[in-house]
């Protein structure tokens, strides 16, 4: 089974039927339609369907949501239910529970920007506790009598786990010369880098919530300086595998020991329009320049009429690059070979050009 054969969808009234036929909040009521009908009247819940599409067709792995969700603090306490009519849970079954509960945390960090999800189950459940595990929660307390079962009051285990703590998607951090690049994405792709500057906030909540975690941001999110410890221990910290492999080739851009990245990257956001123009940018070699002008004419088959009037559009969409080095708009200058605009200032466009002016340094 593969991640993407899960899906969520929030839950709707017209679930009821099967939800209660299945089963799935047999512990909470028997009147589920009602119980749809006030999580969805509750703007501090989000509830949603996990569905698996198989060989068989589509399948219901069970409900997960999120209640007490709290803007003030970023936090929300998790809940899930799975089919209770199944005595016993296989290894396969258990795998797609796991999976789906891994979806709503990605969801609830990245799409909704919650920054703590918390989970309490009774101390006894070993199945909720290995989902949680495998999803890289941790327990961070026990509470005596927290959880009312049957009239039965028995202890409860507490599982958390913070945005910056999440494996599979984070920020990794390259310090160079003039900042540092902060790069987005998970274990296949990369989907945004930017330049922070030292002695600033860290923009970005994921950026700023990883950065003090890692120690290169100070309690209050300010970017600590370049000889700031820190920096020496990113390598050797855990981030997805697709970053941790754009972190070590932007390193060895800096080190003049690469001049092309093989990164699978995929942009965050983008036009039609603005994905030809990064695709035309990405193929100026190392060391060139070239104008908004040249893109155009790129774009337009050599149409000098057309592509003149494309020109602004050619800047605007190099000004909204959401991957600045792995598509190289810092070669993109004026006409008149001045240096233009650029999203990391022009102080750092000048020492990117620079830098790779003088080409790659041969090493044994």
């Amino acid at each position: 089974m593969m991640r993407r054969d899960i899906f969520l969808s929030p839950i709707r009234v017209l679930d009821a039927s099967l939800l209660k036929e299945r089963g799935f909040f047999l512990h909470v009521t028997d009147d589920v339609t009602s119980f749809i009908r006030a999580v969805l009247a509750d703007t501090r819940k989000k509830y949603f369907i996990a569905t698996y599409e198989g060989e068989q067709g589509k399948t219901v792995i069970g409900v997960l949501g999120l209640n007490n969700i709290s803007r003030m603090n970023n936090s929300a306490e998790a809940v899930f239910f799975f089919d209770s009519s199944d005595e016993g849970e296989s290894n396969a079954q258990t795998d797609l529970q796991i999976i789906a509960m891994d979806h709503l945390l990605r969801h609830a960090f990245f799409e909704l920007q919650i920054h703590r999800i918390s989970m309490l189950i009774p101390v006894t459940d070993l199945h909720a506790e290995t989902i949680l595990s495998s999803c890289h929660m941790r327990q961070e307390a026990l509470l005596e009598e927290a959880i009312r079962i049957d009239d039965v009051y028995v202890d409860g285990a507490l599982f958390s786990l913070l945005d910056s703590e999440y494996p599979d998607y984070s920020v990794g951090f390259v310090p160079f010369k003039k900042g540092v690049i902060a790069i987005r994405g998970d274990n296949e792709v990369v989907e945004s880098t930017h330049f922070l500057t030292y002695g600033k906030k860290v923009e970005g909540v994921l950026e700023r919530n990883v950065a003090i975690r890692s120690g290169i941001a100070d309690a209050n999110g300010i970017l600590k300086e370049a000889d700031a410890m820190e920096y020496s221990d990113l390598p050797d910290m855990a981030f997805p595998d697709e970053v941790k492999r754009c972190m070590q080739q932007i390193a060895e851009y800096f080190l003049k020991r690469r001049s092309d990245f093989s990164i699978h990257a995929r942009p965050i956001r983008g036009s039609d329009f603005q994905k030809k123009v990064w695709e035309k940018v990405s193929n100026i070699p190392y060391g060139a320049t070239c104008s908004y002008e040249d893109i155009a004419l790129l774009l337009t088959g050599g149409d000098k009429s057309t592509a003149k009037n494309l020109t602004r559009a050619v800047g605007a969409a190099c000004s909204d690059n959401p991957l600045p080095i792995l598509v190289p708009c810092h070669r993109i200058i004026g006409k008149d070979g001045k240096l233009v605009g650029f999203s990391g200032g022009l102080e750092i466009k000048e020492f990117l050009l620079n830098h790779e002016m003088f080409g790659i340094r041969n090493f044994p």
